[in-house]
């Protein structure tokens, strides 16, 4: 439930405050590196619509941006409903109110993705992931032993943010992460959390430009 009223107060917010465009000094936003994850993906750009992965999009990683910087929505139901990506985001660079420069995510065939409010959406190809990373994942969906190194870890959000911070799991048995980041506690949020992250679990980050990891 913390996932989907935070991302309803934020989808609230392109309603009223006018568009912009994006601008971003982070280089964990950068899409323009060297190497892709995987052959099928395709740069793709995407006017508002609803599109099958497969058909209308090739399959593959990708960093979902607003092409012109303009806010809008962006979301996908998997397939494979208890194992895919499923997107929920608001495009642009409102910050404040719950918009993110940008989405990582992997689609499947047979995905369907939505495109809402926005000029259009450009789908470029994921870069190389690092699996020695341990300081910070942007929005999306990562995978531990991929994109960010197993062990203990202290989770916080960047400065004036807040979003949610999710961990599922590999083993059926295995600890879930299921909370709100950020410093407004009447609201619920918390502002870090422990984790012990395990090869093949996965983690989601929505609602904030990225989460901070430090090593334990």
């Amino acid at each position: 439930m913390k996932k989907y009223s935070k991302l309803l107060m934020a989808g609230l917010a392109t309603i009223t405050f006018s568009t912009a465009l994006m601008e971003t000094t982070n280089t964990s936003f950068n899409v323009s590196q060297t190497t892709v994850v995987s052959a099928k993906a395709k740069l793709a750009t995407l006017i508002p619509g609803s599109y099958k992965v497969g058909s209308d999009l090739k399959p593959g990683r990708y960093v979902i941006t607003s092409t012109d910087g303009a806010s809008g929505n962006i979301s996908s139901t998997p397939k494979r409903s208890l194992h895919g990506d499923s997107i929920n985001e608001i495009l642009g660079s409102e910050i404040d109110y719950g918009q993110v420069p940008s989405v990582t995510a992997t689609l499947s065939k047979g995905d369907k993705v939505k495109v809402e409010g926005l000029t259009s959406a450009t789908f470029t190809p994921a870069q190389k992931r690092n699996k020695n990373n341990t300081t910070t994942l942007s929005t999306g969906f990562w995978v531990v032993g991929k994109d960010i190194k197993k062990g203990k870890y202290l989770v916080t959000p960047p400065d004036g943010q807040s979003g949610n911070f999710m961990v599922t799991p590999k083993k059926t048995f295995g600890d879930s992460t299921n909370e709100v980041l950020g410093s407004d506690t009447d609201m619920s949020q918390v502002p870090k959390i422990n984790v012990k992250l395990h090869k093949g679990d996965k983690i989601e980050i929505s609602g904030m430009t990225q989460a901070n990891f430090t090593k334990k």
